[in-house]
């Protein structure tokens, strides 16, 4: 009698350890590499993962300057074209940017420019 309920334990539980095993190949497993050049602005920038089919990842900027700055990100995913995104954050706001690849990428390189709105040099005709 005592084995039955041993039994039915060590099944359940390779049984949850077989789909936990299931589910974390089934999500989208790579790495970010978020390189930053801020020149002398108060950025804060975090990227997530979403799963969805393909890949789906969220670069969330927040200003916390008192000046207006300009930011541009581009996504290299390595296996995809290269995509830029270029964002005027106002002062003290928050923006996303969501960038989508068709197939799930083994490391996705984002590289984030911005700059002081007052900072940028105007363009000579």
């Amino acid at each position: 009698m005592l084995k039955k309920p041993t039994y039915i334990i060590a099944l359940m539980l390779s049984t949850l350890c077989l789909a936990s095993f299931n589910s974390a190949y089934a999500s989208a497993v790579y790495s970010i590499n978020l390189k930053k050049k801020l020149n002398g602005t108060k950025i804060y920038a975090e990227t997530s993962k979403i799963n969805a089919p393909g890949s789906l990842t969220v670069l969330k900027l927040s200003n916390f300057d008192s000046r207006e700055v300009d930011c541009k990100a581009s996504f290299n995913p390595r296996i995809e074209q290269e995509k830029s995104y270029k964002r005027r954050l106002q002062a003290n706001t928050n923006i996303s940017i969501r960038y989508t690849t068709s197939r799930t990428p083994n490391r996705l390189n984002i590289k984030l420019v911005c700059r002081a709105v007052d900072e940028i040099p105007a363009k000579k005709d």
